[in-house]
């Protein structure tokens, strides 16, 4: 408002509100098969309505034993009540509808609930070597929870590396630090090559492929290095090698990678090349230099001065020659890169193979891409057997071993002339559906096969001149988790107690108990154990609470973990152990929404390290209204 040179200003609240409101509270998350109570609330602002009708729906994932009540109302004001449901056997996003009548008005509040199995999903794969005019017949059902069941049959004139069962493990891996972001996308830079005929499967690896990168770009720091975990104050030199080397294949397969990442991991990477000094008593840093300078050849940047002084130093691992060599491949000098190396010798010293992420499939994969670069077919193919017999065993790898192992395969098979062998010709039939296949020689053909309950049958006929490896992957979630304890090279310790620390039965709590879950997990083993993965999941009915506010209150603290991670249901906790050592991790958490439910088990696993984890078994809860 103004009047000549004066101006004002005023304003007023306004209440605005409907006759008649509904609102429905519910857990996040739940699991199929579990029962939760859904709270509602009716808001009355008219006193003629005296009658208020409730009517409660859901989708196919869930169901209401009892689906409408008749709410007696004195005027305006609350009304509470609630209804029970219960999930169904299939996950998927549950959609619940609230529909409240009086006095001719009408509210509706509707809400989506993610059904979610606690457990990870499983992948298991059947291999089979088919010879001309051989044929292989199987049977088997569909397993996991409804829904959540797939098959699928691999076809390829390729040796077999188990390709869908691994490169799913990797996808699917639930943490997320900065090395297992770039092995679940490296190998997908070089998969569309091979599923040549599967558009679904590239427009799905297209965008993990973006969003590996988008995350990589978030995670850069102002050096131009990249640590472990979002936040950190320190590079981490082998991630940040590793990380340059998938964005430089990712460009070169035209995805698009900023020229301020490339100029500042460049810098990075020059100066780091720059300072390192030769440390007999850490002689495996020779391999990490070794896979820096690699990179920086490959970017088109070589460090020749830090690559000549590295090629003149005795004593370092044999790793360390075989990735120089690679570096000098990359930057075009191959007669000195075959200088560097004894290709009869493919074998590297076992007490460095596990540094920085490694193992001997690592060190292996490694050695298989130098001999790729150098044109070395005769070499490779021995090598490419022995790492497809990894790959095709029913054993643990960390997923940096499986990214090389499947990365280094997949770049043998771009580096491969094609030949000239026919297609292969393949018969297949499913529950006596037939059809026909033909695979390029450079191809692997994967088709998806539609199940049916009970027993399926599948039979192969290799029809070609040509040697065929056939592989069955299926994939479900297990409908309920293991509940037997485990200890290797860890132990762990769980206790529930309330805010007095005194202990507490938490199989059975009332609604708005608070309550701790503690925690402590100790290195069992005869060595330092790092990257360790902790994760806590609780069951739908209870709420995770914010620790760190209040555990000066409680009289216990958590130790110091690499980085922890915070979610809906559960809490990743990162960290290393020494020798004998101990760390405690709380839990402050609610009892919020009555109902029965499952707590999955506790799991506590080095991510690096096999035969290294302790798994604490879960069970059934219930959260109750009353004392009783």
């Amino acid at each position: 408002a103004g009047n000549e040179n004066a101006y004002g200003a005023a304003d007023r609240s306004i209440l605005v509100k409907d006759p008649l409101m509904v609102l429905v509270t519910a857990p996040r998350v739940i699991g199929p098969g579990e029962k939760a109570a859904l709270p509602v609330t009716v808001f009355i602002n008219r006193n003629n309505i005296r009658t208020v009708s409730l009517k409660a729906e859901g989708n196919e994932f869930i169901n209401f034993p009892k689906t409408s009540e008749t709410l007696s109302a004195d005027g305006s004001g609350e009304l509470d009540t609630e209804f029970v449901f219960t999930a169904g056997g299939k996950t998927g996003t549950a959609v619940i509808k609230v529909t409240a009548t009086g006095g001719g008005e009408t509210a509706v509040h509707e809400i989506q609930i993610a059904v979610r199995s606690p457990n990870p999903p499983e992948t298991r794969s059947e291999l089979k070597l088919l010879k001309p005019g051989e044929k292989w017949e199987t049977s088997f059902s569909p397993f996991g929870t409804e829904g959540s069941a797939s098959a699928a049959i691999e076809l390829s004139g390729l040796p077999s590396a188990n390709l869908g069962k691994h490169l799913d493990y990797l996808v699917s891996y639930p943490h997320g630090c900065t090395e297992q972001i770039v092995s679940a996308a490296f190998p997908q830079i070089f998969s569309a090559d091979l599923f040549k005929n599967d558009a679904a499967l590239a427009e799905q690896t297209e965008s993990n492929i973006k969003e590996a990168i988008s995350k990589i770009l978030s995670r850069q720091m102002i050096s131009g290095g990249l640590g472990t975990w979002p936040g950190s104050y320190q590079a981490d030199n082998w991630i940040t090698s590793y990380t340059g080397h998938f964005m430089i294949e990712a460009e070169r397969k035209g995805y698009n990678i900023t020229s301020g990442f490339r100029q500042k991991w460049t810098a990075y990477q020059k100066k780091a090349a720059r300072e390192w000094r030769y440390d007999p008593r850490n002689i495996q840093t020779s391999n990490d230099q070794a896979y820096r300078l690699f990179t920086l050849a490959l970017a088109g940047s070589p460090e020749k001065g830090a690559m000549n002084r590295l090629r003149e130093t005795q004593d370092v691992p044999a790793l360390s020659r075989w990735l120089l060599a690679a570096a000098f491949a990359a930057s075009g000098r191959n007669e000195v890169a075959s200088a560097l190396l004894d290709v009869r010798n493919t074998s590297t010293e076992p007490e460095y193979q596990y540094s920085y992420y490694g193992s001997p499939l690592r060190d292996k994969a490694i050695i298989l891409y130098t001999l790729t670069l150098l044109d070395r077919k005769e070499q490779a193919l021995h090598l490419l057997r022995e790492i497809c017999g990894s790959l095709t065993e029913n054993s643990w790898h960390s997923t940096h071993s499986l990214a090389w192992g499947l990365f280094a395969y997949m770049k043998w098979v771009q580096a491969v002339p094609p030949d000239d062998k026919s297609p292969a010709r393949i018969s297949i039939s499913f529950n006596n559906r037939k059809s026909e296949k033909s695979i390029a020689p450079r191809e692997l053909l994967s088709e998806k096969l539609d199940m049916i309950p009970g027993s399926n049958s599948l039979t192969v006929v290799n029809n070609s001149g040509t040697t065929v490896y056939a592989g069955l992957v299926r994939k479900g979630i297990a409908p309920a988790s293991d509940v037997t304890a485990i200890e290797k090279g860890l132990r762990m310790k769980v206790d529930y107690v309330n805010t007095r620390l005194e202990p507490i039965d938490h199989r059975k709590l009332m609604m708005g108990t608070g309550f701790l879950m503690v925690v402590r997990v100790t290195n069992t083993g005869f060595s330092r154990v790092d990257d360790i993965a902790l994760t806590r999941m609780v069951p739908p009915g209870w709420e995770i609470r914010n620790i760190r506010l209040h555990e000066a209150d409680y009289g216990i603290r958590e130790s110091a973990s690499d980085y922890t991670d915070i979610r809906d249901d559960r809490v990743y906790n990162y960290f290393s152990l020494g020798k004998g050592e101990t760390k405690t991790f709380v839990l402050l958490l609610n009892a919020a929404y009555k109902g029965e439910y499952f707590q999955p088990a506790i799991w506590c696993e080095a991510m690096y390290t096999e035969d290294c984890h302790t798994r604490h078994p879960g069970g059934r809860v219930t959260v109750t209204g009353d004392q009783n």
